[in-house]
């Protein structure tokens, strides 16, 4: 063994020693020496073929030697071995097949990628690792694909590759062949990206002259008639053009100049698929800009235009974050108003959903597993009032929730649209309460972020599980929580527990806080079943507060009669009638719909000098009879003469919630009348988009 202060000194300059010395010094040296070693492009293939089996064979010893020579603790990070790892599949003389096993190990991992493929010696794993690794669009520059070397793709593999099914690989032939026959195939290809590719592609003049003329993509056509840079040569890791395609690839493409200005200014010229991506990618004032030029216009651009204000990610923080996406959604929303002659009855938000809503349903562009994969992220297309809209054609829903079977997570939504439809079976909604992803709030308890599942559409027992499984993930509307809450002694006693705490109006957050905080006590022992019947109980004999009265209707506490018979003499003056209802709603699920016929009656005797009757009268048709538009116009109209109460208003939203586009057909006469149902359709759709501060 050499002394170790000899071996630091040799390794300081590897280039003077004999290759013989080198490889000793990779067979025998510590860590530190190593590393000296990987970083010196003096050395040859045989002594990066010992650094190789010594990280393979020794990495334990090969940290602990490390941390010994820097006085590292245990619990401090060590990367000298993904440090040795980096400089080794990056070096000039490091050997192919070392290359592979390290690309094989990282395959994953950009940087390795990047480095094997832009290798002068790029294997052919190594360029198909790249010419593989995805853009987030097809609208993205893969950028990474510049920097393989020209002629490391063997014509036998392009021929193949250019066949491929999936554009990916197709691309990467029409960037980096010499074949006339592959890129006159190439220039027809029916992907957009492919078809960039060829006009990128330097030796492909007379068709970069076709493809600027009759290409049907605005970008394709401005990358055809722009002159191309030279962006030849090898590049080294630490060069700026290797860094800008590292960042792509871990940001999934780039979004170049050209691409974007071609997409911003194409107007109605643009394509459906282009305008999809257009409203997913460009900034907030190209954006509106488009909107204003053609989101009213008949056509496909129209079209793309929606769908991909629909599905733009609300959070990216390339795009603005959520800040900046609640402001396009404000403006768009504006522009679109002030541009449509389309959904007259409609403004602002409410307008801008139901162009959403019609769009997807019509688009082209965009469907199943591609759709579920972009639901996630809560865009505006996941709200129900507008995916609800899109999927009301027989089969649409049926088909995204098939395409959901595979998915280790389901966007809310599906749940909620599942349910109400009688051709989605118990199974299968199960199955996607327990699959849901976390849902993002966008305000404080709010019906808005509330799922919200009729309880009288499915059996008890179905209520029950979906509503346990689905707490964990979600908050879910008083109705739903009231039922499961109505049939286990134990949930009962925890809400009663709960709720002398409780302020404001009753909703999904309280009763969902205490379910999520006793799911595992819950799930974990026998139910305890309660009489499902009505018994009044020693503490409702007091006068009770609106949520204190709603609870006690769910779980049997307190009689319908007696509730009514309150009402009627004055003893209990019922403000939140959106709340009474939801536990009505929840009665019936638990007792069968005649235990509330006696409020269904004082509802419909009082909807007109009551307003907590008229929320009451308006939320619980299903059990009556569908409330005729001009018969609640006339009803809202009765109101006008007094100050019209949130509950009225929530009530109409509510109607609009549960089935979009009904709200516009209420056409009141006088001018409280109007003003009422406009604000309930503002409420209706007041967080598309994200909300601002409310409470």
């Amino acid at each position: 063994m050499l002394d170790p202060e000899l071996l630091e000194r040799l390794a300081e300059h590897p280039e003077k020693n004999a290759p013989e010395v080198n490889v000793a010094l990779a067979d025998e040296g510590p860590t530190t020496v190593l590393v000296a070693l990987a970083r010196s492009g003096g050395i040859g293939s045989s002594v990066i073929r010992a650094i190789a089996r010594r990280v393979e064979a020794q990495p334990d010893q090969l940290v602990r030697e490390y941390r010994e020579a820097f006085g590292l603790h245990e619990d401090e990070p060590c990367e000298v071995l993904a440090e040795l790892e980096r400089a080794l599949v990056a070096h000039p003389s490091a050997p192919p097949d070392v290359r592979d096993a390290l690309l094989a190990r990282h395959a994953d991992d950009p940087f390795f990628v990047l480095a094997a493929a832009s290798h002068l010696g790029a294997t052919l794993a190594a360029i198909e690792r790249a010419a593989t690794w995805p853009a987030r669009a097809p609208v993205l520059e893969r950028l990474w694909l510049a920097l393989v070397p020209h002629g490391a793709l063997p014509p036998l593999v392009a021929e193949e590759w250019a066949d491929d099914p999936e554009p990916d690989r197709r691309e990467a032939v029409a960037r980096w062949t010499d074949s006339p026959s592959l890129l006159e195939r190439l220039a027809g290809d029916a992907a957009r990206q492919v078809r960039r590719a060829v006009a990128t592609n330097p030796l492909a003049q007379e068709l970069r002259a076709r493809l600027a003329k009759d290409d049907p993509a605005p970008e394709v056509r401005a990358r055809a008639a722009n002159a191309l840079g030279d962006h030849s040569g090898p590049v080294s890791i630490d060069s700026g053009r290797f860094a800008a395609s590292l960042r792509a690839m871990h940001e999934g493409g780039a979004l170049t100049a050209d691409v974007a200005g071609a997409l911003g200014a194409a107007g109605a010229a643009l394509d459906e698929e282009g305008a999809m991506w257009a409203a997913r990618l460009l900034t907030r004032e190209r954006v509106v800009s488009l909107v204003t030029t053609c989101g009213d216009r008949e056509g496909r651009a129209s079209v793309g235009l929606a769908v991909g204000l629909g599905l733009r990610d609300p959070v990216d923080e390339r795009l603005g974050g959520e800040e900046d996406f609640r402001d396009l959604v404000a403006e768009v929303a504006k522009a679109f108003s002030g541009a449509s002659e389309r959904y007259d009855a409609l403004t602002g938000k409410a307008r801008l959903a139901a162009w959403i809503g019609d769009s997807l349903a019509e688009s082209m562009a965009i469907r199943g597993e591609r759709l579920l994969g972009d639901l996630e992220p809560t865009p505006i297309v996941a709200d129900p009032v507008v995916l609800g809209r899109a999927t009301g054609t027989a089969g649409h829903l049926e088909a995204l929730v098939a395409s959901a079977a595979t998915r280790t997570t389901v966007a809310p939504v599906l749940l909620e649209l599942a349910w109400a439809s009688d051709r989605i079976d118990d199974a299968t909604v199960l199955a996607l309460a327990r699959r849901l992803a976390r849902s993002r709030p966008r305000g404080r308890e709010l019906p808005d972020d509330e799922l919200d599942l009729d309880p009288n559409r499915r059996g008890a027992t179905i209520v029950e599980e979906v509503v346990l499984a689905a707490c964990r993930s979600v908050t879910l509307s008083p109705r739903a929580a009231l039922t499961a809450v109505a049939l286990d002694s134990r949930r009962v006693r925890y809400v009663l527990t709960a709720m002398p705490a409780w302020r404001g109006r009753l909703s999904g957050t309280m009763l969902g806080r205490v379910l999520k905080q006793n799911v595992g006590a819950l799930t974990a022992g026998p139910a305890e079943a309660r009489y499902r019947g009505e018994q009044m109980r020693g503490w409702t004999e007091r006068l009770l507060n609106d949520i204190e009265l709603a609870v006690a209707l769910a779980i049997g506490h307190i009689t319908v009669e007696v509730l009514v018979e309150r009402l009627e003499i004055g003893r209990h003056r019922l403000e939140d009638g959106v709340g009474l209802a939801a536990a009505a709603d929840a009665r019936a699920a638990v007792a069968g719909v005649e235990t509330i016929r006696p409020l269904l009656t004082w509802a419909n005797r009082r909807r007109n000098a009551e307003q907590g009757a008229l929320a009451v009268w308006l939320l619980l048709e299903h059990h009556d009879r569908t409330r005729p538009s001009s018969m609640i116009a006339s009803a809202v109209d009765s109101l006008s003469a007094e100050k019209v109460s949130t509950s009225v208003i929530e009530a109409l939203a509510g109607l609009e919630r549960r089935r979009p586009g009904r709200l516009p057909t209420v056409l009141a006469q006088t001018p409280r009348g109007k003003a009422t149902v406009a604000s309930a359709l503002a409420r209706a759709y007041r967080a598309v988009g994200g909300l601002r501060d409310e409470r």
